[in-house]
C-alpha cells in the first residue's frame, strides 16, 4: 500500500459521490409523474368544461359533438400522448366553431385553455420521458464507480485477511461483502 493508493481511493470515492443516488433519482421521477398528472387533470377539466357547450351548441347533433371528440374521450383519458393529441384536435375544433360554443355561452378564456393544457401535458410527458431514459445513464454510472471503489478496496481486504486473520474485529473492518469481482476475474471474496 503507497499513499498513492489512499489518493487513489479517495479520488473514486469522490466520483461515486458526484453522481445522485438512486433515491434522489427516483423522487426526480415523482415529481415529473407529479406534473404529467397534474396536466392530465388539466386537460381532463378544460375537455369537461368545453364538452358541455358542445353539447349545449350542437344538442341533438351527434355527428358533430363526434367531431369534436365526444366519443372519441374514454379512449384516450388514459394516456398521456392519445390525450395530448385529442387535446389538440379539440382545440383546432374549438377554434373552427368558435362563434357557435360562443353562442352557446362558451367563454373564450374555456377555449383558449384547451391547446395551452394540451402544451402543457406534452411538455410535462416529454420531459418525463427524457427523465426516464436518462435515469438508465445515470446508474449505469453509479454502477461503474462503485465497481471501481470496489476493485480498489478488494486488494486491501485481501491482506486484511492475512494480517488480521486472529483478530476478527480488526478484520470486520476490513472485509468487503460477499459480491464477486466484476467480469468475475480473480479471486472470489466469497470467503471473506
Amino acid at each position: 500500500m503507497t499513499p498513492d493508493y489512499v489518493t487513489t481511493v479517495q479520488g473514486a470515492v469522490g466520483r461515486v459521490k458526484e453522481i445522485k443516488p438512486d433515491a434522489v433519482i427516483i423522487d426526480e421521477m415523482s415529481e415529473w409523474t407529479q406534473k404529467v398528472d397534474a396536466a392530465m387533470k388539466k386537460c381532463s377539466d378544460a375537455y369537461n368544461n368545453v364538452a358541455y357547450f358542445i353539447r349545449k351548441a350542437y344538442n341533438g347533433n351527434t355527428a358533430v359533438q363526434n367531431q369534436f371528440g365526444l366519443n372519441d374521450y374514454m379512449k384516450v383519458r388514459d394516456s398521456q400522448a392519445k390525450m395530448v393529441l385529442f387535446m389538440e384536435t379539440l382545440g383546432d375544433m374549438g377554434t373552427a366553431h368558435h362563434d357557435e360554443l360562443v353562442a352557446a355561452g362558451c367563454g373564450e378564456s374555456v377555449l383558449t385553455s384547451i391547446p395551452e393544457v394540451a402544451t402543457e401535458l406534452r411538455e410535462a410527458n416529454i420531459n418525463q420521458e427524457k427523465y426516464k431514459k436518462e435515469r438508465g445513464v445515470l446508474t449505469q454510472e453509479r454502477v461503474q464507480r462503485l465497481n471501481e471503489v470496489y476493485q480498489l478496496l478488494v486488494p486491501l481486504s485481501e491482506a486484511a485477511q492475512i494480517i488480521y486473520r486472529d483478530d476478527p474485529a480488526r478484520l470486520n473492518k476490513y472485509t468487503l461483502t460477499s459480491a464477486k469481482p466484476a467480469g468475475g476475474a480473480g479471486s472470489s471474496t466469497d470467503d471473506l
